[in-house]
């Protein structure tokens, strides 16, 4: 399972317990579908193999690849996907990050992950049955600083997605995974004209 994501840009596939969600508002219906769960992302590793397989003549391709990987990936399992809405609303994959031990929440309303910092996305969470490891939170990997928080006001007073980026570039954590020109173009923009290796 792991290999077959992570060969697809899917890099980050956490395991954790799903008894963890059993007590947090709108991620408790989740815990019915086994204990063993499966938070599926992506760093900066995703860019290649999904430029070289994107189906550019769809709407939305990034989606449509996510599903095509992770479904045949954990074939079997209950998915959820990140992009969807269920029961009208989003799921808070945020708080679902920090219950399942992934990432902690940040003051800029960023997910920072100890390794990658703010550069990672999260993709779909899977659910079946299984023994799933211990799973316990993470603490917070900084502390956001004026940096950080005067970044947070100026993208909330303009709206602007540089300036959202901006957000993101201020955090001490991960900035070697920081994502290349044209991805970090296409995830905030959603123009299909990035979809192209080498930036």
């Amino acid at each position: 399972m792991d290999d077959a994501l992570a060969a697809a840009g899917f890099d980050i596939a956490h395991a954790f317990d799903a008894r963890v969600l059993a007590g947090e508002p709108g991620l408790e219906a989740l815990a019915t579908h086994g204990r063993a769960g499966v938070l599926v992302g992506n760093s900066r590793a995703l860019w290649a193999p999904f430029v070289a397989a994107a189906d550019r003549a769809h709407p939305h391709p990034l989606q449509r690849y996510t599903e095509t990987v992770v479904g045949r990936a954990l074939a079997g399992r209950t998915i959820y996907y990140a992009h969807r809405t269920y029961g009208g609303a989003y799921l808070p994959f945020q708080r679902l990050a920090v219950a399942a031990g992934l990432a902690a929440l940040a003051p800029t309303h960023l997910l920072v992950h100890p390794i990658y910092g703010p550069w990672f996305a999260l993709r779909a969470v899977a659910f079946g049955e299984g023994e799933p490891p211990a799973t316990a939170r993470v603490a917070l990997p900084c502390t956001c600083g004026e940096a950080c928080t005067s970044a947070l006001a100026r993208a909330t007073a303009s709206g602007d997605w540089r300036d959202w980026l901006a957000v993101r570039d201020a955090c001490p954590i991960g900035r070697a995974y920081r994502y290349g020109e044209d991805q970090l173009a296409y995830h905030y923009t959603k123009d299909p004209t990035f979809l192209r290796l080498g930036g």
